[in-house]
């Protein structure tokens, strides 16, 4: 079931008056706060969906339950073996831990694999800064999360050897964790479960029992990291030499549970969450009064662009980042040869594939799968679809429109670059987009019946060819109002380096 724009934008107010008046209405604890039911988003619920498609399920709630609760038991305590595992690696691997000595924080995922392949520290996320942290003389450490190698120990250890060698100041969670922190860590397994009844609404309308079918089906959307980081927090807290915390920030449980174990047990330590990602407003919600008042948001948000900041009035400090992970947008030099139609896959499968159904029509179309995702589940591809890895912004210069999904970031780059964009919208989910209003039938469109994508994309076309001088202003709006460039000048000034 696919759902049209108009009602689903109809949908929002209601899904976040419903959500927000049961945590007004809920204690404010960890249980509450890392409930996966109560966070808007769509990838960690299915909340949204079943919200906005109204799917109402005919299911034995009893076994559903026991069915959820059973999952999770298991799922968690192959969680709690892995993480104990990691945590022994760590104290024969790593050899420069110094838990008292540390001053401004950088929290990021370290990304294993690739770390491991390069043979030095990866991430794509603050690629640029932390040079920039150096030229200035600020302290800072580096938390890690290793990210994608729970279930290979022998990654682990090649991972934490390469970290050891770097001579920048390197910390991770392990090392602030002792043996009773693993018995806690046991005793909120055992109790979560139950813990999540306390949520359970009267079934007054169709929209209770979606909430309360969903709340169940949630348990197994937990998140075992949203407990690790709660005790991480904890720990963080009890140093007085930390003043500044700053997070890569999604708004998930994670960083929420994370917050509240800071905020809860310290004041010393400003939160500071970097929000500098390409995001849709929809229903996935950014930190708003009621996050602030539960102590589950940072003290301070920065966004990728001014867009997202405008008119926003909360208690939540809100400030415009640096787009650290879209350089490219900044050195891309404009379109060589308006040529190629560009399909980008994501890491929403039954979207992807949905869209890949969708282009029969064409003639020949160029397919850049997403990174994390095996081609080979979209099975064999329509002879009309030729594959590439080729960079994107490679891509982008020979390329007169892209095709995308609506979950991908990539659509809001593209248009940012001067292209024409179509976005397929999910057919099984709610929509999300990351574009605005502007330039809509002009510079973008988004087709819900996929019987209409072609005659889109010939308005498009024929749109861009008569208008270039208005696409061009549109592209420059996009690319002034979402994105900063990451100078120097702006980092020093967004991380206040020339202040410390």
């Amino acid at each position: 079931m696919i759902l049209k724009e108009s009602n689903q934008n109809n949908q929002k107010d209601i899904f976040h008056n419903y959500i927000d008046a049961i945590k007004k209405n809920a204690k404010w604890n960890l249980s509450n706060i890392i409930n996966p039911t109560l966070i808007k988003n769509s990838h960690a619920s299915t909340f949204p969906k079943n919200f906005i498609l109204k799917t109402l399920k005919n299911q034995n709630k009893i076994s559903l339950t026991i069915t959820n609760i059973i999952k999770f038991y298991f799922k968690n305590t192959y969680f709690l073996f892995s993480y104990f595992v990691a945590f022994i690696l760590y104290k024969f691997c790593f050899k420069k831990q110094r838990k008292n000595n540390l001053g401004n924080i950088i929290d990021v995922f370290g990304l294993v694999d690739k770390t491991n392949q390069n043979g030095k520290f990866s991430e794509n996320y603050f690629t640029g800064i932390y040079e920039i942290f150096e030229k200035f003389n600020t302290k800072y450490s580096i938390l890690l999360r290793p990210y994608g190698a729970y279930n290979n120990p022998l990654k682990l250890i090649q991972f934490f050897k390469i970290i050891t060698e770097d001579k920048r100041d390197f910390v991770f969670e392990y090392e602030f964790l002792s043996l009773y922190d693993f018995v806690r860590l046991i005793v909120m397994i055992i109790k979560y479960p139950f813990q999540v009844f306390h949520l359970k609404q009267k079934e007054k309308t169709d929209i209770d029992k979606i909430f309360n079918t969903s709340l169940i089906e949630d348990i197994n959307y937990f998140s075992f990291n949203a407990l690790t980081r709660y005790i991480l927090g904890k720990n963080l807290s009890k140093i007085d030499s930390i003043k500044k915390i700053y997070s890569w920030y999604e708004f998930q449980v994670i960083e929420r549970s994370f917050n509240y174990a800071i905020k809860k047990n310290c004041d010393h330590i400003e939160l500071i969450g970097l929000f500098i990602t390409l995001n849709s407003e929809t229903l996935y919600s950014f930190a708003d009064d009621i996050d602030h008042d539960m102590m589950s948001s940072p003290h301070k948000i920065l966004v990728n662009g001014k867009h997202h900041i405008k008119d926003r009035k909360n208690k939540i400090r809100y400030a415009t980042g640096v787009s650290l992970r879209y350089q490219n947008i900044f050195n891309f030099k404009g379109i060589k040869k308006e040529k190629n139609t560009l399909l980008l896959g994501s890491y929403a499968v039954s979207d992807t594939k949905f869209m890949l159904d969708s282009v029969k029509e064409f003639d020949h179309i160029i397919f850049k799968n997403h990174p994390v995702i095996d081609i080979k589940r979209f099975g064999k591809l329509p002879k009309n679809i030729s594959v590439t890895s080729q960079n994107i912004y490679k891509l982008f210069e020979n390329t007169k429109i892209v095709i995308g999904t609506s979950s991908s970031g990539s659509n809001l780059e593209a248009v940012s670059c001067g292209l024409s964009v179509i976005i397929v919208a999910s057919q099984n989910n709610y929509t999300e987009n990351p574009l605005v209003k502007k330039g809509q039938g002009k510079i973008w469109d988004i087709v819900f019946n996929p019987n209409e994508i072609y005659d889109i994309y010939k308005k498009l076309i024929d749109y861009r060819s008569q208008n270039q001088a208005e696409i061009k202003e549109i592209a420059g709006w996009y690319k002034d109002n979402f994105f900063v460039e990451p100078t120097e000048k702006n980092i020093v000034k967004v991380f206040d380096l020339d202040k410390d």
